[in-house]
């Protein structure tokens, strides 16, 4: 696919975010970002990169010990992550599986040779094109969620796509709020019976931790990719 959204465009972008101070050392291959260094305000310098199979370790890392259960059932992207991977060995498996596969990104954010957060972009060649962020617990109110959501909407673009969709629960008012931030819009409320097991889960949680139940659903957010 012929690449019309230049690497220069991709650095002003991010430079625009209020979060980020400088970008350097781009590396975009065939349409699919490989490597961005970030200079931001929060925390200094961090590198988002494209998932490697040797990842597989601080990834592990990443989903088992720097998320919250609840954020763990709440990012649960195929392939990666569903169902939970039990070992490294497993997860470097299902990574080897994903890059035989040619609809799929996933960029780490890296600090200190740390995962500190995930975005993927996935299923280019249909019409449903999905995404996802997730970012370690001990990094959260950074901004770095901001910046990953806008590193992923300048990664459509370099794809060429006209929009892609998140699905979001319904009470997770701060990934809902982030996502209106990067222009998102909301489409419609999905059927329960598809998120039936995280609704589920989450009901369970209320009554374990002694709170009213919440009547929940999943709601769909659509992005217009602009080219303007």
């Amino acid at each position: 696919m012929a690449v019309s959204y230049k690497t220069k465009e991709l650095k002003r972008a991010l430079e625009a975010l209020p979060q980020v101070v400088s970008v350097s050392g781009i590396k975009v291959e065939d349409g699919i970002i490989k490597c961005i260094s970030i200079d931001t305000r929060a925390i200094g310098r961090i590198t988002a990169r494209q998932l490697e199979i040797n990842d597989a370790s601080t990834l592990f890392d990443f989903y088992s010990k720097g998320l919250f259960e609840k954020a763990r059932r709440l990012f649960a992207p195929y392939p990666l992550f569903h169902t939970p991977p039990s070992s490294t060995d497993e997860l470097a498996g299902r990574i080897a599986d994903w890059k035989i596969e040619d609809d799929w990104t996933v960029i780490n954010l890296v600090k200190d040779k740390q995962i500190i957060g995930l975005g993927l972009l996935k299923r280019f060649w249909t019409e449903q094109v999905t995404s996802g962020i997730a970012i370690r617990d001990d990094f959260l109110k950074m901004g770095l969620g901001y910046i990953l959501q806008n590193i992923i909407i300048e990664q459509a673009r370099l794809l060429n796509l006209k929009k892609f969709h998140v699905k979001i629960v319904s009470d997770n008012l701060s990934s809902v709020r982030l996502h209106e931030k990067c222009g998102f819009r909301k489409t419609r409320i999905l059927p329960p019976p598809i998120y039936e097991e995280i609704l589920k889960y989450l009901s369970e949680c209320d009554k374990k931790n002694g709170n009213e139940a919440v009547d929940r659903h999943i709601i769909e957010m659509v992005k217009e990719v602009n080219y303007d």
